[in-house]
């Protein structure tokens, strides 16, 4: 098969393990590292916000790296270290192991994320670019949709599935090996290499920059409270079978399909209306949760809108990222990606202290407040690079 029709499938697969897998696994299994670990809803929190801690350090090393060395050895020290953390969660007989496997696992995405623009961006001709984007950042519905069903599954047994998430990220790494160029993205002439931005901190600066980096943060806070704790807060809600988080999961999985579409639904309706509606689901879906966790209308609605806006968000941040920042995609999504890391470090360790001494419904309900709210930030329909070169 061609590379670049191989691309889409490698990304897609290798996104569905960094999150899927190992980022957002965590919160699926929360329940059960409470019970087997004796942690409180303070203690997850920090763990989850040291995983993000760690994230932010792959974002950064992946930034000044991506452009020197190219998309595959970092590709693959982000699946290696998927496995490798994984691994050490499904063996951890104490919580340092714990906490050491759960951080390493977190740092995946970190590094595979964004080098993946810099791939489509080499292998794929510019009229199906944002398609591919959309297609591959929505490996993480995938990844959802499968981790879910794995935990019914096992059961008590928890341990089998995150090994079982550790072989599939090997395999998958293998197929990024052989797939993705390394090294220098080499322009086809000299004009292209010399309209390349100097990387000094004044490029990432501009009106449509800082509009991108707000909305980010945001996304990162509301969406970490969210993957954190949503299935413990169904768990400590009470009325429900032992199987309720693991089928939320998947239904919030399912519906992230939806994030497939994203690329076409940009082009018809525009970035700006795309966004508020985008925001209004994710804000909506997390205050229903905090305000009717017992009931199972409200479990539906929010699952099916914050699934489905979510995976919207991820692929919004990618395509308009590549608007903002055309010369040097990799490198300015880690920047987008650092704003979103600060948002999602932040968003599990205050709510976490703050749900365990007011309650997490209350926690949810404040977070879809301040997810709202960003409605207000609103972007160019057409973003002019020129101002952040």
């Amino acid at each position: 098969m061609n590379p670049s029709k191989q691309l889409a499938p490698a990304g897609l697969l290798s996104i569905a393990v960094a999150f899927g897998f190992a980022r957002y696994g965590y919160g699926l299994f929360v329940p059960e590292f409470r019970e087997d670990f004796g942690l409180s809803t303070e203690a997850l929190g920090f763990i989850a916000a040291g995983a993000y801690a760690s994230y932010l350090a792959a974002l950064l090393a992946t930034g000044a790296l991506v452009a020197r060395v190219g998309p595959r050895p970092l590709v693959v020290i982000g699946g290696l270290s998927a496995a490798g953390g994984m691994l050490m969660i499904a063996l951890a007989q104490n919580t340092i192991l714990l906490v050491i496997g759960v951080i390493l696992a977190a740092t995946s995405p970190g590094w595979a994320w964004a080098p993946f623009s810099d791939a489509v961006a080499r292998m794929i001709s510019p009229d199906i670019q944002s398609r591919t984007l959309s297609i591959i950042t929505t490996g993480t519905t995938f990844g959802i949709l499968v981790a879910g069903p794995a935990a019914l599954v096992a059961g008590g047994a928890w341990r089998g599935a995150w090994i079982a998430f550790a072989v599939v990220a090997i395999a998958v790494t293998v197929w990024d090996a052989f797939l993705l160029p390394s090294g220098p993205h080499q322009k086809d002439d000299e004009d292209d290499a010399a309209e390349q931005p100097e990387l000094k901190p004044r490029w990432f600066i501009g009106s449509s920059s800082t509009r991108l980096f707000a909305v980010a943060a945001s996304f990162g806070f509301g969406g970490t409270v969210y993957w954190t704790y949503a299935v413990d807060l169904i768990s400590d809600a009470g009325g429900f079978a032992e199987s309720a988080g693991p089928i939320f999961w998947a239904v919030v999985g399912a519906a992230g399909i939806a994030g497939v579409a994203t690329g076409d639904v940009m082009y018809r309706l525009g970035l700006r209306r795309s966004l508020v509606g985008i925001l209004l689901a994710l804000g909506i879906a997390t205050l229903v949760l905090g305000a009717a966790p017992m009931s199972l209308l409200a479990l539906g609605m929010s699952s099916v809108l914050f699934g489905a806006s979510f995976m919207a968000m991820s692929s919004l941040l990618v395509t308009w990222n590549s608007i903002v920042f055309p010369n040097q995609p990799g490198t300015g999504f880690s920047a987008t990606q650092t704003f979103l890391a600060l948002g999602t470090i932040s968003g599990p360790a205050v709510m976490g202290v703050f749900g365990g001494r007011i309650g997490m419904e209350t926690a949810f309900i404040v977070t879809g407040i301040l997810v709202l709210l960003t409605v207000f930030v609103k972007p160019q329909e057409d973003v002019d690079s020129a101002e952040n070169d």
